[in-house]
């Protein structure tokens, strides 16, 4: 299932020069992500229940074009890669009206215990590991 987050730019989320700051794009992503496990009956609090905690390992972003304040930009995140225990998300972001291209990039994930130690999720969260399986398959 393809899945595309929808937000529109607040005038804060700007710099001096009138268009989004870079630091912002982290924070979209996040929601976009956050959405996108929502979407698919993973939400993020189920994991935290289970003890299940999703850090960032790292971010790569490639700037494309800018937004300015109240444009509306849509997010289409994808599992690119998934072992079980690392998950790397990709990202493409679009501005609605003219579909331009943003930006581009991924974040890379682990799943870790409350410790922060690496755990698998295929015996952490069976179900949500076989759904994390099928989202990597459907990007291809």
């Amino acid at each position: 299932m393809s899945f595309t987050f929808e937000r529109r730019i607040n005038y804060y989320e700007t710099d001096r020069m009138g268009v989004v700051h870079h630091s912002n794009y982290i924070r979209f992503l996040e929601e976009a992500r956050c959405a996108m496990l929502d979407a698919n009956n993973m939400p993020y609090s189920s994991y935290e229940n289970q003890d299940v905690m999703i850090p960032v390992l790292g971010a790569n972003l490639t700037f494309k074009h800018h937004v300015t304040f109240d444009d509306v930009i849509l997010i289409t995140p994808f599992v690119k890669e998934f072992n079980g225990v690392r998950l790397t998300i990709g990202y493409k972001v679009t501005e609605k009206n003219t579909g331009a291209l943003v930006l581009t990039g991924e974040t890379k994930h682990c799943f870790t215990d409350t410790n922060l130690k690496p755990v698998r999720l295929q015996n952490q969260i069976p179900n949500f590991y076989e759904k994390f399986m099928k989202l990597k398959e459907e990007a291809k």
